[in-house]
């Protein structure tokens, strides 16, 4: 069943084909580095927003966490050159602000965990690879609009909203709405590929190619016979 759906699906944005939205993600360019620890659990669920965030950005690196046979590297994760942020809400986490970026004297590294609030609490306090490291919290902002998952926190951010609130603070406004824009696109057209979305009510457009696929056929007149 998992091959007969991967057939139907784009392999770049993971969503339908008629619905592929490959050609709307951009490429930001940062000074910031980005590394994803995404983990395992992750791989197989087309609704994880790490992949995409990965694809959109051009410094940016993806590493797989959990696999008991490959264990993740922390190669990186901490260099001279530049200041580690772990970007997690402990309660010694400092506020991503203008302030605290005025603060940091190397360009940074934001480290990043994916997967569920349970594995990232774990990963984080026992890979020796985070002692000493600084922790950031996002300040407070709107609510999400990532619809895909049941969120336990009602503030809760999926990773690439996550991503693009701490790059509008690290870098610029314009890469956090490019970023911003590409999650509302996936969202709608998920939703709408599982009818929780009307057309109407898609800010981002509707491929047509989807539209004429659920678009009902002729009626067949009743036979004379």
């Amino acid at each position: 069943m998992r091959r007969l759906l991967a057939e139907h699906r784009c392999p770049g944005c993971e969503i339908r084909k008629d619905l592929c939205f490959c050609a709307e993600i951009p490429r930001v360019e940062l000074q910031t580095q980005v590394m994803l620890l995404m983990h395992t659990a992750e791989e197989v669920l087309t609704s994880n927003t790490a992949r995409l965030t990965a694809q959109a950005l051009t410094n940016c690196e993806l590493r797989i966490r959990g696999r008991k046979d490959a264990p993740m590297s922390p190669e990186g994760l901490q260099r001279d050159d530049r200041t580690s942020l772990l970007l997690y809400p402990s309660p010694h986490a400092a506020e991503l602000n203008a302030e605290f970026v005025a603060g940091l004297t190397k360009p940074a590294v934001l480290i990043v965990p994916d997967g569920s609030w349970v594995q990232t609490k774990r990963f984080v306090r026992r890979d020796p690879a985070f002692v000493g490291m600084q922790h950031v919290k996002l300040p407070p902002g709107p609510p999400s609009i990532y619809r895909l998952r049941r969120q336990v926190d009602t503030l809760g951010l999926c990773t690439l909203e996550a991503v693009a609130r701490a790059l509008g603070i690290l870098e610029s406004p314009t890469a956090q709405a490019k970023l911003e824009r590409l999650l509302l696109i996936m969202v709608e057209r998920t939703l709408w590929s599982r009818g929780a979305l009307k057309t109407a009510d898609s800010r981002t457009g509707i491929p047509s190619e989807a539209l004429a696929l659920r678009a009902p056929g002729p009626r067949r007149r009743p036979s004379a016979d």
